[in-house]
């Protein structure tokens, strides 16, 4: 079960879709750039996690 969506979620998800339109992105494209820059997101922490991680070992 995943939890509830919040009002901070979607200020968020309102300023991104504002942020690609104006960088010309047309709205038939934005949510796959929305799910890409989201992939992007979760391997930047999965990273950082990895190198705290790997400082933590040694």
């Amino acid at each position: 079960m995943r939890p509830p969506i919040t009002n901070d979620e979607l200020d968020l998800l309102n300023q991104d879709m504002d942020t690609l339109s104006h960088a010309q992105f047309t709205e038939s494209n934005i949510f796959d750039v929305l799910r890409l820059l989201e992939m992007r997101r979760q391997t930047a922490k999965l990273e950082a996690i990895k190198r705290l991680l790997e400082k933590k070992a040694e």
